[in-house]
């Protein structure tokens, strides 16, 4: 049959990127080391790591801003509509 996955806890995990972090090795040894693959120890650290983002963050819509923006943006395309008109008549007339 196939192989059996390893399940890792999260405390694990933020151990063993500490760990990494702070002697300085590089992920290939530590992986070696735990005998786990390269690209699960690079996905640990880009959860884990220092550089990680902790939470995710929370976006806030002002949809009051947002509804007036989106009239201002229908205005201008109208506005841009008719000097595209305007323009194409005019250089009509100078031929």
């Amino acid at each position: 049959m196939g192989d059996v996955r390893e399940s890792y806890d999260k405390e694990f995990k933020r151990n063993t990127i500490q760990h990494m972090e702070s002697t300085g090795k590089k992920p290939i040894e530590i992986a070696r080391e735990l005998g786990i693959p390269k690209s699960t120890l690079t996905r640990w650290i880009k959860q884990y790591g220092s550089g990680a983002v902790k939470e995710p963050s929370q976006v806030f819509v002002d949809y009051e801003r947002l509804k007036k923006l989106e009239q201002a943006n229908k205005d201008l395309q109208e506005e841009n509509e008719i000097l595209k008109k305007a323009m194409h008549f005019f250089t009509k007339e100078r031929d």
